[in-house]
C-alpha cells in the first residue's frame, strides 16, 4: 500500500478500498464517468487520494521515457496576456520536440487545484503555470514530483524557477510621471488585487507615489458593463482633481477606455489613462495615451527555455528571471 512506505499502491488496492471493480477504476482513469454514479466517482476519487495511487502506465513511463509534454496551466484564457504567453512556450518547446497542452484555470483556485490533480496523474513531464495556489498547495495537488516553471505570478522564497516582470518598480516610475505631470488622483482598474501577487506589486507601487488612490475591483467570472461603466465614470467625476485612470490589466483597458475615449471622457488635461497592455490592440485604440509594454510571448518564450533546462538537468536552482516592461 502507498501509504505504508514501502510499497506503492496498484489499481486492485484502490478498487478494494472504493468497494468497486478493477474496470470501474479504468472506466474512471479513462474519464468514462457517464458510466458510473456521483457517489461511484465520488468513492473512487477519495481511494485514489488516500492511497496517493499514481496509475501504472504513468509509473512507467517516469522510469523508462519522456512523454514530451509539457502542461501549460494558465490564469484565464480570456485575457490576451494567457494567449500570447501559450504562443511564446510553445513556439520553443515545439523547436525541441515538446508539445505544450494548455489549461485554463479560469481565475479559479479550486479549479487550478484540480487541474494540477489531472495531470499529476497523466503523461506529462513538467508544469509551466501562472500560479493562484502557494507552493505547499500546488505541491500536494500533483502528488508526484516534477518539474515546474511558475510565470507572471511573483512567489516569495519559491522552491521552483519563476519569470516574472518588473511589477512594482515600473508601475511606481510611471505613477510618478504622472504627478510630475500634475495628476494628483488615481482610479485603479483592476481584477481583485488580493487574488495575485501581480496585481498587489503593480498596486504597491502606485501607492507609493499617489496620495489620492480610488479602486474599482472588477470580478472576472461575472460582471455587468454597464454599472461599472457607471461606477467607474462615478469614480472620475466625483471630484476635479486631474486623474489618471490606471488599469492594471489589458482587458479592463480595452473594455472601459474605448467608450471613456468615446464619451470624451478622456481629455488628456483633466481626465487620462494608462495601463499594462500585452498586445498592440490597447496602443491602436488611442494612440495618443502612454501604455507600460509587457511581452508576454517571450516571457512564455523564456519560461519554457527554463523548463527545457530542467528536462535536460542543467539548471534546477530556483532562478528569477525578471523581465523588463517599458511605458511609452
Amino acid at each position: 500500500m502507498a501509504n505504508n512506505g514501502r510499497k506503492s499502491a496498484n489499481i486492485k488496492d484502490v478498487a478494494a478500498l472504493a468497494g468497486v471493480s478493477v474496470a470501474t477504476i479504468s472506466r474512471y482513469l479513462n474519464g468514462e464517468l457517464d458510466r458510473m454514479s456521483k457517489k461511484t466517482a465520488e468513492n473512487v476519487r477519495n481511494a485514489i487520494e488516500k492511497l496517493n495511487y499514481v496509475p501504472n502506465s504513468v509509473a512507467r513511463q517516469m522510469k523508462t521515457r519522456s512523454s514530451k509534454m509539457i502542461a501549460v496551466i494558465v490564469s484565464n484564457v480570456d485575457d490576451y496576456f494567457s494567449t500570447e504567453l501559450f504562443k511564446g512556450i510553445s513556439s520553443i518547446l515545439e523547436s525541441s520536440g515538446y508539445i505544450g497542452v494548455l489549461f485554463d484555470a479560469d481565475s479559479d483556485d479550486d479549479r487550478e487545484q484540480r487541474l494540477l490533480k489531472t495531470i499529476g496523474s497523466q503523461l506529462f513531464d513538467g508544469v509551466i503555470m501562472q500560479p493562484a495556489n502557494n507552493p505547499q498547495t500546488i505541491t500536494e495537488a500533483l502528488r508526484r514530483s516534477m518539474p515546474i516553471v511558475t510565470v507572471d505570478r511573483e512567489i516569495d522564497d519559491s522552491p521552483w524557477p519563476q519569470v516574472v516582470i518588473n511589477n512594482y518598480e515600473v508601475a511606481r516610475s510611471v505613477s510618478h510621471h504622472f504627478v510630475q505631470e500634475g495628476y494628483s488622483r488615481v482610479v485603479v482598474l483592476t481584477s481583485e488585487i488580493k487574488k495575485a501577487r501581480t496585481r498587489q506589486e503593480r498596486y504597491r507601487g502606485i501607492t507609493a507615489e499617489f496620495k489620492h488612490v480610488d479602486v474599482l475591483e472588477i470580478s472576472e467570472v461575472a460582471h455587468n458593463h454597464q454599472t461599472t461603466y457607471q461606477q467607474l465614470l462615478h469614480l472620475i467625476q466625483k471630484n476635479d482633481e486631474k486623474t489618471v485612470i490606471f488599469s492594471l490589466k489589458e482587458r479592463w483597458f480595452l473594455e472601459f477606455v474605448p467608450q471613456l475615449v468615446f464619451d470624451r471622457v478622456i481629455d488628456n488635461k483633466r481626465v487620462t489613462a494608462t495601463g499594462f497592455a500585452d498586445t498592440d490592440y490597447a496602443r491602436r485604440l488611442e494612440p495618443r495615451l502612454k501604455l507600460i509594454s509587457q511581452n508576454p510571448y517571450f516571457m512564455g518564450a523564456s519560461s519554457a527555455e527554463v523548463m527545457l533546462n530542467q528536462l535536460q538537468d542543467k539548471g534546477q536552482k530556483a532562478e528569477r528571471i525578471v523581465i523588463r516592461a517599458k511605458f511609452e
